[in-house]
């Protein structure tokens, strides 16, 4: 059974969404940290709530309907610093002028608040992402139809290869749920996995951000393999070993570790695009 300050947690995550553990706090006069902590891992093990660093969201739906998109909340504040270090890299390398297709993911949807101003076009099959790319009026942005999966907040099936078939994509940035050497790039839906391997078909150049956590993790579904992909952004966690197999296949790799300034590593990917638009 529920206390009354249990209660009160759960009503203002349903009003709110989301909140820091400061608001909580607020809620109760004279509760403790300790107590507040106790109070979230109940109502998390009831189902009704996800923690995050500093705070909690609903999973119950609530103000907004942030509830439904819960488990992608979860992926967004988890390894934030890995995804913050390969969004702005991959920022740095985005330029005006090219059509881009934007993948799902919460890498991707993190590199969208790392974008440099300018004109640019994109096309996404990530209902959020499109979401906050239309934010900027200098963004020209085309959103892909489709059935939404409520995990990954994407478009997939065949309207969405339909409408995949009349576009051109010069740099899709993808992203993936895991790799593994004896399978490759893997999805956890078969449908997403399908509208992944058309977009990296399609595309001049294909770019994929992947963090470490995400090596060995197979998913039912392969979308690409390494000779598919000809730039990669990770971590500085990524293994040594997985770093030599992508030079060797000559993928360009980019890391906060990798040794190249800003300017290095802009002149090795327009030389890719060169060679690739050639």
């Amino acid at each position: 059974m529920r206390n009354a300050r249990q209660n009160a947690i759960l009503t203002y995550l349903a009003e709110h969404g989301e909140a820091k553990n400061s608001e909580l706090l607020s809620l109760t006069e004279g509760v403790s940290a300790m107590t507040l902590w106790r109070d979230l891992e109940k109502l998390e093990a009831e189902g009704l709530i996800m923690r995050f660093r500093g705070g909690a969201a609903s999973t119950v739906g609530g103000k907004g309907g942030e509830g439904q998109e819960i488990n992608f909340l979860r992926r967004v504040r988890q390894n934030t610093d890995a995804k913050e270090s390969i969004a702005e890299i991959a920022a740095s390398l985005m330029q005006p002028d090219q059509a881009y297709f934007m993948d799902a993911g919460s890498t991707v949807y993190t590199l969208v608040h790392h974008l440099h101003s300018g004109n640019y076009n994109f096309i996404t099959s990530a209902v959020n992402i499109a979401a906050e790319l239309a934010k900027h009026t200098n963004y020209d942005v085309t959103m892909l139809g489709g059935q939404v999966g409520s995990n990954t907040l994407s478009c997939s099936g065949p309207q969405t290869e339909e409408m995949l078939r009349g576009i051109n994509i010069d740099i899709a940035i993808m992203a993936a749920s895991g790799w593994a050497q004896s399978t490759g790039f893997t999805s956890g839906r078969y449908a997403e996995a399908q509208v992944k391997k058309m977009v990296v078909e399609k595309s001049a150049v294909s770019v994929m951000l992947i963090d470490a956590e995400k090596l060995a993790k197979r998913h039912p579904f392969i979308f690409a393999e390494l000779s598919d992909i000809d730039a990669l952004i990770g971590d500085e966690n990524l293994p040594e070993e997985f770093r030599y197999e992508c030079r060797q296949r000559g993928i360009l790799v980019f890391t906060p570790d990798d040794g190249r300034t800003a300017a290095e590593r802009d002149a090795a990917f327009r030389e890719l695009l060169d060679r690739k638009h050639a």
